[in-house]
């Protein structure tokens, strides 16, 4: 018997050794092909060629838009239908673009400096106010209590890279190109040191400053540019909304030599020189080296290198619990004007805590230094604290100045059911908002009424759906929805009945009490929501590939100017042959010909005023399609902390009004003097000063005009 099991050990163990070697061959294989070879300047295998094959892309793409918005042109030319005659205007600009584009030549070029032209007028943005405070120290430690769910992924795209984590302690640390100064709104240097806008409004050329460098001392490169672009847009990457960014935003990218590099939009912008570079960043060569097929399992956990203050630091990754920053110590920008004041803490610590009771306890044992609260019941009650009566937390109020995130429910237009726009305006009166903002805030958010509100006279002033049985049971009625079942859900004449699923994320009680009253709510005007409670990362997978119905969602918007595009262009929606494309931020899968042109109208206005008269259109249409039912916003939030840490005194400084979180300003530091008097003098018993400090930022109604040189 022993024998026979020996033998049959034998043979499992070969088993297992060969399977080992195939599988480990095999993934060796692909993830080596074409991988972990590098130029002599370093730049990785999967760049080779690049600019050749996507030179192609571009052209074969243009091609067939051209060869399709012809087709439309002629349709439209013969058709008599109500607005043909505007949209006829339109595609005619559309295709005018497309053949522009294409008698340019390539895409992206490379050019040796000489080849630059002449006569260029130099901007160095260094007249602006400082930024922080001169008091701030660095050193320190700050722990800040995190209330969203642990993030799925540490990559900077591919699906799962849009969460709530990346995009404050990661994406907001980066250096841009030419960032924007949080007062006067005028950009200032980032990775260039100066910048030159074309004639005819349309380039930007950018110095790259020579010092600029990568949180590892790696010196950034303009190649890394085009790098980026490789990566995002590659198939490995499985995010088909960068190749539509790249392709739709710049009409030409230039490199000249090794210090510049420019920009061409398809008409001139308001604040140039900084919207163009919003999305154009650099790639670590060295990082991506082995970029391919694996991408996404091999970089799940990897966060690159950056030219930011604030680095993540691998050996302080504990999953589900906390993510550490380290202060780069010689980091390039250090003593830049604009920077020199900003990231002070030597390390911030990102603690995951999603029981608010656990975080309460742990703030008042000094186990977190910080916390930024956005629900009323925690700020009104659960703060009622000695620590904080005794002076050793101070309490911070700001003044809701800056732009929304947009709260609501998202509707699911590629859905059966909700791409019928009469159900989806019979919801938006089912869904009792009203009620979710008085009994569960205490009447402390406000109702939404436009989709991006904070943007001064920018917003167009609209009134959200009431909450009125009637008028829910009119569209439904509309939709086919007439008679009334015996469980009180409507039903159409097929005996179909009115249901449909309302996905959130379960991250916190509060979420689930909100579905929980707008299930109730609507159940009286004759619809059945089933709940579809997830978690964060699961949610967020299922909203991003367009496989839900309803979704209860909110993200961060754009400043100083919106981007609707990114987040309603049909061609975000569906492919060509018409089925819902997934992880593009055009969760909505809306398709419109009229809400198409107000986007394109916003991406190609040359000043303000078109600008303006853009996003009108746009959000007006938004209204009227009715893919968005309103939700709440804030109007304050709040902070509390240890008075050891401190933040600039001045109002703009504390925060730019144009922050969502306070703690993305990173002008905060920790005062270690301070630090060891609050802990003695607590020890002891020596209270403070209760600390409640309100602060109302500046108006954002009349944001500046800004010259094509700015």
């Amino acid at each position: 018997m022993f024998r026979w099991l020996s033998i049959l050990g034998a043979l499992l163990l070969a088993v297992f050794i060969g399977g080992v070697f195939y599988f480990s061959h095999r993934e060796s294989a692909v993830w080596n092909e074409g991988a972990g070879n590098t130029d002599d300047r370093g730049m990785p295998a999967v760049f080779d060629g690049f600019v050749e094959r996507w030179n192609r892309s571009v052209e074969r793409e243009l091609l067939r838009e051209l060869a399709g918005g012809e087709q439309q042109k002629e349709l439209l030319a013969v058709s008599r239908g109500e607005g043909d005659g505007r949209r006829l205007a339109e595609r005619a600009r559309s295709v005018e673009r497309l053949r522009r584009r294409l008698e340019q030549g390539d895409h992206i070029r490379m050019l040796p400096l000489e080849k630059m032209p002449p006569g260029l007028e130099w901007h160095t943005g260094m007249e602006e106010p400082e930024i922080g405070d001169p008091r701030a120290v660095k050193g320190g430690q700050v722990r800040l209590w995190i209330n969203t769910p642990f993030p799925g992924t540490l990559r900077a795209f591919g699906p799962g890279s849009e969460n709530f984590f990346n995009y404050s302690a990661i994406d907001n640390v980066w250096i841009p190109l030419v960032g924007l100064h949080p007062e006067t709104s005028r950009p200032i240097p980032g990775l260039a040191d100066r910048w030159a806008v074309s004639a005819d409004g349309r380039t930007v050329f950018y110095h790259l400053d020579p010092e600029a460098a990568y949180s590892d001392g790696r010196p950034v490169r303009v190649e890394d540019f085009l790098l980026n672009i490789c990566l995002r847009t590659s198939d490995a990457a499985r995010d088909p909304f960068w190749t539509a960014l790249f392709r739709s935003t710049f009409d030409r990218i230039t490199v000249y030599g090794d210090s510049v590099i420019a920009l061409t939009v398809p008409s001139p912008r308001p604040l140039l020189p900084y919207m163009a570079c919003v999305d154009f960043h650099p790639a670590h060569p060295g990082f991506y080296h082995d970029f391919n097929a694996l991408f996404l399992e091999r970089y799940q956990w990897k966060a690159a290198p950056n030219t930011g203050g604030y680095v993540v630091v691998p050996g302080k990754i504990r999953q589900g619990e906390r993510i550490t920053l380290a202060r780069v110590k010689d980091w390039w920008a250090k003593d830049r004007k604009y920077y020199r004041y900003s990231c002070n803490a030597d390390q911030v610590e990102h603690v995951f805590v999603n029981l608010e009771n656990k975080a309460i306890e742990m703030f008042r044992r000094g186990d977190l230094d910080m916390m930024n609260i956005r629900k009323p019941e925690i700020w009104e009650g659960k703060l009622e604290l000695p620590e904080v009566h005794r002076g050793y937390i101070d309490k911070y109020s700001l003044e809701a100045g800056y732009a929304c995130p947009p709260y609501g429910l998202y509707l699911n237009c590629s859905d059966r059911m909700l791409r019928n726009t009469d159900i989806r305006k019979g919801l938006a009166h089912a869904v009792n908002m009203g009620m979710v903002i008085d009994s569960l805030f205490r009447g402390n958010m406000r109702r939404l009424g436009s989709y991006m509100e904070g943007y001064g006279d920018l917003t167009l002033p609209l009134k959200a759906p009431e909450y009125s049985k009637k008028k829910a049971m009119e569209y439904f009625a509309r939709a086919g929805f007439r008679e009334m079942g015996e469980d009180g859900i409507l039903k159409n004449e097929r005996g179909e009945r009115l249901c449909m699923e309302l996905t959130f994320a379960d991250s916190s009680h509060m979420m689930t009490n909100v579905c929980s009253i707008i299930r109730q709510e609507a159940m009286k005007c004759g619809v059945d929501i089933k709940l579809d409670p997830l978690t964060y990362g699961v949610c967020s997978r299922k909203v991003f590939e367009k496989r839900y119905q309803a979704a209860l969602w909110a993200w961060p918007l754009d400043t100083p100017f919106p981007r609707l595009y990114e987040t309603f262009a049909s061609e975000l929606a569906y492919d060509g042959r018409g089925n819902p494309v997934g992880n593009t931020n055009n969760i909505f899968a809306v398709a419109d010909a009229e809400l198409d042109a107000a986007l394109d109208a916003e991406r190609e206005a040359s000043d303000y005023p078109a600008l303006k008269e853009a996003l009108l259109r746009a959000q007006k249409r938004i209204h009227e399609l009715c893919v968005w039912i309103p939700g709440w916003r804030e109007p304050y939030t709040h902070i509390a902390c240890w008075r050891w840490i401190r933040w600039p005194e001045s109002p703009t400084r504390f925060c730019s009004p144009r922050l969502y979180n306070p703690l993305e300003s990173h002008l905060y530091w920790v005062d270690g003097k301070m630090k060891k008097e609050t802990q003695e003098a607590r020890r002891r018993g020596i209270p403070f000063e209760e600390r409640h400090e309100v602060i109302r930022l500046k108006d954002q109604d009349d944001p500046p005009q800004f010259s094509s040189g700015e």
